[in-house]
């Protein structure tokens, strides 16, 4: 279901879950925004859990791949929540997709979470 944009927020999705509901945001900023590995770490701590090294990221990243290009997706499992959290940099900007909620709720949508990354196409 979407909410309405607001901020720095490009989209605002809530997720229906057995756990309770989760929201999915879409966010763009300039640059790199920090760096792949300093975001993930600063989500990592939103969610309760302890910094990765370079080689943990590296170990847990995935890629998918869309019309928009790659993505770098990690699943941060483990806290009081979990999110599920993809980036791309495209045209000087970097591109965040996080699903942020239930542990239950983004374990069960991570498929069409993934799916949603994939179908991702350029605007225009």
């Amino acid at each position: 279901k979407e909410k309405p944009a607001s901020g720095m927020r490009r989209a605002t999705f809530v997720v229906p879950g057995a756990a309770g509901p989760a929201e999915l945001s879409v966010i763009s900023l300039p640059g790199d925004a920090g760096g792949d590995l300093a975001n993930v770490n600063r989500w990592r701590g939103q969610v309760g859990l302890s910094p990765w090294d370079e080689a943990s990221f590296k170990k847990a990243a995935q890629k998918v791949s869309s019309p928009a290009g790659t993505f770098t997706v990690v699943d941060l499992v483990g806290g009081p929540q979990r999110m599920a959290a993809a980036m791309t940099m495209r045209n000087g900007e970097t591109w965040f997709f996080k699903l942020l909620g239930p542990d239950g709720t983004v374990g069960d949508a991570l498929p069409a979470f993934k799916a949603f990354i994939a179908s991702t196409k350029p605007a225009g």
